[in-house]
């Protein structure tokens, strides 16, 4: 039996007390690939993040309101907590649906069968 497996319990979990195989993920590794990742997806939507939004309201109203509804909370109730009328919110989001609406992007181009 070798070394490696002596090391481990039944589930194939390094037991105490004993090192891993290996050097293991460097120091940062992981945290630097999530700030590279937030840093490219920040150049992104601020060169298409309108335009995409724009697209999506129109042509998939409802997974665009659901998306919108997943990033707020549970339990919203900004008028005790902010001092906001919802009526007035309501209104203005009606009002910047209406302007999606009006101001439709380009046509997509279908190459080869595939929307672009």
């Amino acid at each position: 039996m070798s070394k490696t497996i002596e090391q481990r319990d039944g589930k194939g979990r390094f037991q105490t007390g004993h090192k891993a195989a290996g050097p293991g993920r460097p120091v940062g590794a992981r945290s630097k690939l999530g700030q590279a990742f937030l840093e490219d997806l920040r150049d992104i939507w601020q060169e298409h993040g309108v335009t995409a939004l724009r697209r999506a309201a129109l042509e998939d109203p409802s997974r665009f309101i659901a998306t919108v509804a997943s990033l707020l909370p549970k339990q919203l109730d900004v008028a005790v907590e902010h001092g906001i009328d919802p009526q007035a919110v309501l209104t203005s989001f009606r009002t910047a649906v209406a302007s999606l609406q009006a101001d439709a992007p380009p046509p997509l181009k279908v190459i080869d069968g595939k929307r672009v």
